[in-house]
């Protein structure tokens, strides 16, 4: 990940957000990432499982 004195800036340039802050959000940012992607693998998973059921398998 960028280090925080890089990525603020290049969100809002004029602004000055304290350190502490800064952590917070990124936290924020890092779960819902997180969150996202182990809704992404279950979801991917299980609409794999959903079409294995109704799609029947070819005979070989």
């Amino acid at each position: 990940m960028n280090n925080l004195n890089e990525l603020f800036p290049d969100l809002e340039p004029d602004a000055h957000v304290p350190a502490h802050l800064q952590k917070v959000l990124l936290s924020e940012i890092d779960f819902i990432r997180d969150s996202m992607q182990v809704v992404a693998l279950f979801t991917s998973v299980f609409l794999d499982t959903a079409l294995l059921s109704v799609v029947p398998l070819e005979e070989k």
